[in-house]
């Protein structure tokens, strides 16, 4: 993050030779904020890879693997016709586990 400005130095430098008015010359100083943008996107982007890399470990937003294996267990448990059926699961503050 911190030679991405530098990086874009150049490509703004471009810039200037078609721009006319207020921002002739100074479109370098663009690269400030769009670096910014562009660091924002990547952080952002790791943030949400690494909250859902692992999606069974059981916090709000991972998939509800034990609902899913009740459901399942007691779907399997009807269709051999028994009696005794474990209950479904609930949620508990509107979040299934």
């Amino acid at each position: 993050c911190i030679m991405l400005p530098f990086s874009l130095l150049k490509e703004f430098d471009r810039l200037n030779e078609g721009v006319t008015g207020l921002l002739q010359g100074h479109m370098v100083w663009l690269a400030v904020p769009f670096s910014v943008l562009i660091a924002w996107v990547f952080t952002s982007l790791d943030q949400v890879g690494e909250s859902t890399e692992n999606p069974f470990e059981g916090s709000a937003n991972d998939v509800p693997i034990s609902q899913i294996s009740r459901t399942i267990e007691i779907d399997m448990r009807e269709m051999l016709g028994e009696s005794d059926l474990p209950p479904a699961l609930t949620p508990k503050n509107s979040i299934i586990l």
